[in-house]
C-alpha cells in the first residue's frame, strides 16, 4: 500500500517510537510507510547512542546464542580473567545474578536448540529486511553484500567452532570453510601468519557507517510526515479511551500506540507498563584507528580466539570487543580494548603507523536467551516492545521495524513469534 493509498484507508493513527537507535529509525519508516503519525522521541541525536558502535554486520547466520554448553564452562573466568571472552565486575555480581541464572539455563543443549530455531527466521531475513527499508530511504549503497569472516590461527581455535557449524548447517546457513589461501584472496591485507583456517558467510551483508544508515532510516520516516522530538521520556502509562500517555521532561502527550525501542533502558518503560523483563547490558568497546586512505580491509573479520572484531568503518578501522557486565552506570574501563591495539597492528600491518582517534563504550541490550522482546505489551493492548537485540541490533532492526508494523496494523504474523513474547519472562 503506498503512502497515499495509506492515508486514503483512513489510517491516522498516532504512534510514538521511544528510541532513535537502528530499531526505532527502521520502526519508523515502517510504519510512516503505511500511513501511521509517527513521533520518535529520544534524549540524543537520531543513531547517536549504541547503533553508532558496532562492528557493522547484517549477519543472516547468526543462529548460535550466546549462552552454549562451551560459553557455560567458561563462566568462573569472567569473574576472574580480565582478558576473558567477557568480563563480570565483581561490584555488580549481586546485581546481575538474576539475569545470569537465566543465561546459564539457556545455555543447556535442548534450550540453545530451541533458541537457535528461534533466531533463524529472524537473522535468515535480516539482510532483504534491510534492503527493502534502504529502498525506501535511498540507502542501498550502504549496505554492501561483502559476507562476515571470521578466521582462526589455532586447529584448537577452529575445533571450538564445531558446535556453531553443526548449528548453522541444521538451519540451512550458507557457509564455507576456507583454508589460508582463500583467507588471503578475500583479505590480502591481513598478515597470513595471523590464520589458518576460516568461516564465511557469503550471504551477510555489511555497512560501515550505522549511523548515516539510521539517520537514513529516519530521513525516509521524516519524508512521510515522521517527527522528532529530542526529549527525555520519563514514564509512559495506559491513558484514556485507550491510547498511551507519555510524560517527558518537558510535556506530556498522548497517542493511539508507542513502540519501546529504547535498548538497555528499556526495562523501566516496560515495568511501568506493567510487564517485567530479564534484561542487562552487555557493555561493547571499541577503538578506531584512523584512516590510511587504503583499503585495508574489505569486511569485517572476526578473530573469536582473541574475542574482537576488526571493521573498516567510513572514518578507519575499528577494533571491537567483549561484554562487560557492569550496567548502566559504572564508569568505562577501557584497559581490555587497549590492550589489543597491539594484535590489531600485528594482524593489519597496514595499522602499524596509525594512531588510536577514538576510545567509545555502548551498552547491548541483552536478554538471557540471545532472543529479542518483539510483540504487543499483555498489560496494555496498544504498546509494542522492540528491544533486547543483544549483539544482534543492526542486523535485526529492518526485520524488527516490519514485524512491528504488521502488528500495529493488525497483520497476521508471518511466523511464529511466540518465542519473542516479554510473557516468557
Amino acid at each position: 500500500m503506498s503512502h497515499t493509498d495509506a492515508q486514503a484507508a483512513g489510517n491516522n493513527r498516532s504512534v510514538a517510537i521511544v528510541g532513535a537507535g537502528v530499531v526505532g529509525a527502521a520502526t519508523a519508516l515502517a510504519l510512516a510507510v503505511q500511513g501511521y503519525r509517527v513521533t520518535v522521541i529520544d534524549h540524543g541525536e537520531v543513531g547517536a547512542g549504541t547503533s553508532s558502535g558496532n562492528a557493522g554486520g547484517i549477519v543472516t547466520g547468526a543462529v548460535t546464542p550466546t549462552a552454549t554448553p562451551g560459553v557455560l564452562r567458561s563462566i568462573p573466568s569472567y569473574v576472574f580473567d580480565r582478558n576473558g571472552a567477557a568480563v563480570l565486575r565483581p561490584s555488580y555480581f549481586f546485581q546481575v545474578l538474576p539475569w545470569l541464572l537465566r543465561f546459564i539455563e539457556a545455555g543447556r543443549p535442548a534450550r540453545v536448540a530451541g533458541i537457535a530455531r528461534a533466531l533463524e527466521p529472524l537473522v535468515s531475513g535480516s539482510m532483504q529486511a534491510h534492503l527493502a527499508l534502504a529502498d525506501l530511504s535511498g540507502a542501498r549503497d550502504l549496505i554492501r553484500p561483502v559476507g562476515w569472516l571470521k578466521v582462526y590461527k589455532s586447529d584448537a581455535g577452529f575445533a571450538d567452532t564445531a558446535f556453531e557449524r553443526e548449528l548453522m548447517t541444521r538451519h540451512g546457513v550458507n557457509f564455507a570453510i576456507l583454508n589460508a589461501a582463500e583467507i588471503a584472496d578475500l583479505e590480502p591485507g591481513l598478515n597470513a601468519s595471523s590464520y589458518t583456517r576460516g568461516v564465511f558467510q557469503p550471504d551477510s551483508g555489511f555497512v560501515n557507517y550505522p549511523r548515516a544508515l539510521t539517520n537514513a532510516y529516519f530521513e525516509g520516516a521524516r519524508q512521510r510526515q515522521a517527527q522528532y522530538i529530542q526529549e527525555s521520556v520519563l514514564e509512559l502509562s495506559p491513558g484514556q479511551g485507550g491510547g498511551v500517555t507519555i510524560r517527558t521532561n518537558r510535556t506530556t502527550r498522548q497517542f493511539d500506540s508507542v513502540v519501546v525501542a529504547a535498548g538497555a533502558w528499556s526495562k523501566q518503560f516496560a515495568k511501568q507498563i506493567g510487564d517485567s523483563v530479564c534484561l542487562d547490558t552487555e557493555r561493547g568497546y571499541h577503538i578506531s584507528f584512523g584512516s590510511t586512505g587504503n583499503e585495508l580491509l574489505r569486511r569485517p573479520v572476526g578473530f573469536p580466539e582473541k574475542h574482537c572484531v576488526l571493521s573498516p568503518m567510513h572514518d578507519g578501522i575499528s577494533l571491537v570487543t567483549g561484554d562487560e557486565l557492569a550496567g548502566l552506570t559504572a564508569p568505562p574501563d577501557y584497559r581490555r580494548v587497549r590492550a589489543l591495539a597491539p594484535f590489531a597492528r600485528s594482524v593489519l600491518p597496514g595499522l602499524a603507523e596509525q594512531a588510536i582517534q577514538r576510545e567509545w563504550m555502548g551498552y547491548r541490550p541483552s536478554t538471557p536467551d540471545s532472543l529479542p522482546v518483539i510483540g504487543r505489551s499483555p498489560s496494555c493492548k496498544n504498546v509494542f516492545y522492540a528491544f533486547g537485540h543483544g549483539h544482534l541490533g543492526l542486523t535485526l532492526a529492518a526485520i524488527t521495524a516490519q514485524l512491528i508494523a504488521s502488528m500495529v496494523s493488525d497483520r497476521p504474523d508471518p511466523f511464529d513469534l511466540s518465542p519473542y513474547r516479554i510473557a516468557r519472562f
